[in-house]
């Protein structure tokens, strides 16, 4: 994991690597989620599902070229075309299953993940900062600034909950978990947005920086509880072995799954109030 991070973030410098990252990350974290459903006996599509999860991406990356809603667009057909898949002939013992869960998967992972091709095309102008002189561009701060509030705020309910942690948040999803780590994570997500806004010049207001923080706060967790409830139901501890000692690839990334769209639609609602 050590190696990754700096891979990712060298990455978020440039859009096209941003994309080619996030569309790696979706094809590998949708195979290892049709694996798991696969171990609890039903049986998703994985050609379907990846290309649906690939197409939201793409409708996130041409959205600055067109006005034309092409999410939409890809989402109709995406419900239609993966259920018209199930006419072909074969066992359609479950086809309404499978079908469900290929559609469910692929939103949840691709739809999601374009989120952060999203934020890299958020152009608003920094402002003067400390970090100035990097010469960062506005969607890159604003990608770091996910970046870096999900894993400070992941790190620290970890610390936090493992020296301190009493009261089990969710005893049965996620032994491990304490309300007192969640706190301690909140605290992290709420200074680490007011730390990015004066150190990268964040064109939002402290305030808003706040309320970013807690709202990242809140969904980051959900989103590692929401993975973990995938994998209880179906009887898995890890969602594959991509990255040895730390499981698979959607283990790393169910918080962001999360952070990355409340950040990305916090800003634009913040940057619309402040500009109108």
């Amino acid at each position: 994991m050590a190696i990754l991070i700096p891979l990712i973030v060298a990455a978020g410098w440039w859009p096209l690597a941003t994309m080619l990252v996030v569309g790696v990350c979706v094809v590998l974290a949708i195979r290892e989620l049709f694996a798991i459903f696969r171990q609890g006996g039903f049986a998703p599509r994985s050609g379907p599902g990846i290309a649906v999860g690939l197409a939201f991406c793409f409708a996130a990356a041409v959205r600055p070229l067109t006005s034309f809603d092409v999410t939409g667009l890809l989402l109709a057909l995406a419900v239609s075309l993966t259920l018209i898949y199930e006419l072909l002939p074969g066992d359609r013992t479950n086809s309404i299953q499978n079908w469900a869960l290929t559609l469910a998967g692929a939103i949840y992972i691709g739809w999601l993940l374009s989120a952060f091709i999203l934020l890299t095309q958020l152009s608003t102008p920094l402002r003067p900062a400390p970090l100035a002189g990097l010469g960062l561009p506005p969607g890159t701060a604003w990608l770091f600034l996910v970046l870096a509030i999900t894993w400070i705020q992941d790190s620290a309910a970890f610390f936090v909950g493992r020296s301190m942690g009493r009261h089990k948040m969710a005893p049965v999803l996620s032994p491990k978990k304490s309300w007192e780590g969640f706190a301690g994570g909140m605290v992290a997500s709420i200074l680490t947005a007011l730390v990015a806004v004066f150190l990268m010049g964040l064109p939002i207001s402290y305030a808003g920086a706040v309320l970013i923080g807690l709202a990242t706060g809140i969904a980051g967790p959900l989103g590692d509880l929401c993975e973990s409830l995938i994998k209880r139901q179906l009887g898995v501890k890890d969602s594959g072995t991509l990255i040895p000692g730390h499981g698979g690839i959607l283990d790393r990334m169910d918080s962001l799954l999360f952070t990355g769209p409340v950040v990305y639609y916090g800003v634009v609602l913040a940057l619309t109030f402040t500009s109108s």
